[in-house]
C-alpha cells in the first residue's frame, strides 16, 4: 500500500461520480486533502480518471474535482481510493474548509 502524505478523516458524506451517461450517488468513508475513499458496488479500474462532485454548506454549486483511481476492490465491501489530480489553490482551500466543517460536525 502506498504511503499517504496527508492524514485521512473518517467520514460518511454523499458525493457524486459524474460520467458521460449520468451521475452515481456514492458515499465516502474517509477524505484528505489529497484524496478520498469511496464506497461503491461498481469500483472503476485502477488508473481511470474520474470526476467527483460534492456540496459544502458554503457552496451554492457543486465542487467538482478530478481524481485518479489508485485502488479498487469488490470484497469485503466494494470501494475505491481516489487521488485528487486537479487541485488548484482555490479548490484546495474549499476542500480544507469542507474538511474542517466535517470535523466540527463529528465533535
Amino acid at each position: 500500500m502506498e504511503e499517504r502524505s496527508c492524514r485521512r478523516t473518517p467520514v460518511k458524506v454523499g458525493c457524486w461520480l459524474v460520467e458521460l451517461d449520468g451521475a452515481s450517488c456514492l458515499y465516502t468513508f474517509d477524505i484528505s486533502e489529497n484524496g478520498v475513499s469511496i464506497i461503491t458496488k461498481d469500483p472503476r479500474p485502477v488508473g481511470q480518471v474520474v470526476k467527483l462532485q460534492f456540496y459544502t454548506s458554503r457552496s451554492a454549486q457543486a465542487v467538482t474535482l478530478e481524481a485518479r483511481v489508485v485502488w479498487s476492490r469488490l470484497e469485503p465491501e466494494g470501494g475505491m481510493g481516489l487521488a485528487f489530480s486537479d487541485l488548484d489553490a482555490e479548490k484546495r482551500g474549499v476542500l480544507r474548509s469542507f474538511m474542517a466543517e466535517l470535523k466540527k460536525r463529528k465533535l
